[in-house]
């Protein structure tokens, strides 16, 4: 059996919950600008050449912020300081000090800073970040706080606040259960802590929005299972344990009390998809022929192509996304791709923010704009998926990948190759078929796949984008009868 991907699972914040740029601490900001100038101080035990220093302490410092914030390495909250979080630090720090270096060598190839500088820099700023954190660290007191998780085929856990008690479960998961459950976000009453993290786990709200918050990651193909309270029962607000129990009871969510059980089994779920796809992997597999491989190649090549020559567009449709909807411009959604591995695929923005700046909800009937509609039909929302073929997450053509909740009773051909961006499905009908027809049209191209029917697949999409969906009933009969003749039953 190939599970679901582990690795590093920790799914990024819903799209309307992420911030251009993240916080940056003060004590960050003054070291960065404050050790280029030790490290000469250090070196020469005095300023002999101000003016070299003033180049060099400036182009550190806007290369230190510019990394900090890529990293964003103030973000997470300091009495919870972990593993995790200085190794963000530590690439921060290389990659700042990296881009100094070639940024003056371009420019004159160093010869006016020391080559010695650049390490004592890196060292005295690598040194101050981890030193301020840890003293921080072990200054502070703990404090109580209440949890609620999020579970999933690995049980996904959101966690309601960020606590001690959230921090050592999250430790406590993944030492010995990273297999079995993970946690998703963490919701907080704090305005202060929000956008921030807690041991890598971002912080997205307030338990009071706990049911848009769990709608929203639906959106992006995540369900929640289940809530844990980890605080002690008698600190935590009556009215919010009644939202959060009531909102968990409308949408059948378990809630526990991890006060009382830290780390708890995970419930019965239904057999993976991933499993059903390995029960029929065998070592020749569908996807191990000759034009599976030249298919790769071909995908890396028309990828590339269409990212270059589609620049324009993609900078033009990004600007108008900014306009419209703010930022981020890019939308991801977690769907299940090539042997039942977790996919992060892209698109283009085409909804409003499920919050205005005053934190109310926003009706859903007023999110999609005019643009986006437009986006949608041309269906140039898809354009940043180019990016997922690079990656080799997906393919041109091919079965498109469904939310988890949307797979079919039977996913053993169309996991056996890469999802595409488009595929059969989508030329003889798209949103006019049932999930019956199409799941047959995807077996079909899995069965029948080859260079004619993939350029004359991308033909027709060009064709279907121009006018619309519009249902082939020849070919939706052909793909029943031909997968009622493999499988042995009835069309």
């Amino acid at each position: 059996m190939v599970p679901l991907i582990a690795g590093d699972s920790r799914p990024r914040p819903p799209t309307s919950r992420t911030r251009l740029l993240s916080r940056v601490a003060i004590f960050d900001l003054i070291w960065a600008g404050l050790s280029p100038l030790l490290a000469f101080l250090l070196r020469d035990g005095a300023i002999n050449h101000p003016d070299i220093v003033t180049i060099y302490c400036g182009i550190a410092f806007v290369f230190s912020l510019i990394s900090f914030q890529w990293f964003k390495i103030s973000a997470p909250i300091a009495s919870f300081f972990s593993v995790h979080d200085a190794s963000k630090i530590a690439q921060a720090c290389l990659t700042s000090v990296a881009l100094t270096a070639a940024a003056l060598f371009t420019f004159n190839r160093l010869e006016d800073a020391p080559r010695s500088i650049l390490f004592i820099h890196l060292s005295i700023l690598l040194g101050g970040l981890l030193s301020q954190r840890t003293i921080h660290r072990l200054a502070a007191r703990p404090y109580a706080g209440s949890i609620g998780v999020w579970n999933g085929r690995a049980e996904n856990i959101l966690i309601v606040e960020a606590s001690r008690l959230a921090w050592f479960f999250s430790k406590m998961v993944e030492e010995f259960a990273a297999r079995e459950m993970r946690i998703v976000a963490i919701l907080d009453e704090r305005p202060e802590l929000h956008h921030r993290s807690l041991n890598g786990y971002s912080i997205v709200g307030s338990p009071t929005h706990l049911a848009k918050v769990i709608d929203e990651y639906a959106s992006h193909g995540i369900e929640m299972h289940r809530v844990v309270i980890a605080m002690h029962p008698d600190k935590l607000r009556p009215a919010l344990w009644e939202d959060i129990r009531g909102t968990c009871e409308l949408k059948g969510i378990r809630t526990e009390w991890l006060y009382e059980r830290l780390l708890i089994s995970p419930s019965a779920i239904a057999e993976s998809v991933a499993e059903l796809a390995m029960d029929v992997l065998p070592a020749a597999s569908i996807a191990s022929g000759r034009y599976w491989k030249l298919k790769r190649l071909l995908d890396i090549a028309f990828a590339l192509t269409a990212i270059i020559v589609a620049a324009p567009v993609l900078l033009a449709v990004a600007l108008l996304v900014f306009l419209d909807v703010g930022v981020p411009i890019v939308f991801w959604q977690q769907r299940i791709g090539h042997l039942g591995r977790r996919l992060q695929i892209y698109k283009f923005r085409t909804m409003r923010s499920s919050f205005d700046c005053e934190g109310h909800a926003v009706p859903e009937s007023l999110r999609l704009s005019s643009l986006g509609r437009m986006l949608r039909r041309n269906r140039l929302d898809e354009i940043p998926q180019l990016f997922n073929i690079l990656s080799g997450d997906m393919s041109l053509v091919g079965p498109r990948p469904l939310l988890p909740a949307d797979q079919p009773k039977d996913v053993r051909a169309r996991l056996q190759v890469k999802p595409g961006i488009t595929g059969l499905a989508q030329i003889n009908g798209g949103k006019l078929l049932s999930a019956e027809e199409k799941d047959a049209l995807d077996e079909w191209y899995v069965q029948h796949a080859s260079p004619w029917l993939d350029v004359k697949i991308i033909i027709r999409t060009i064709l279907v984008v121009m006018r619309g969906d519009r249902r082939n009933e020849a070919e939706i009969s052909a793909a029943l009868a031909d997968r009622s003749l493999r499988v042995g039953t009835p069309v």
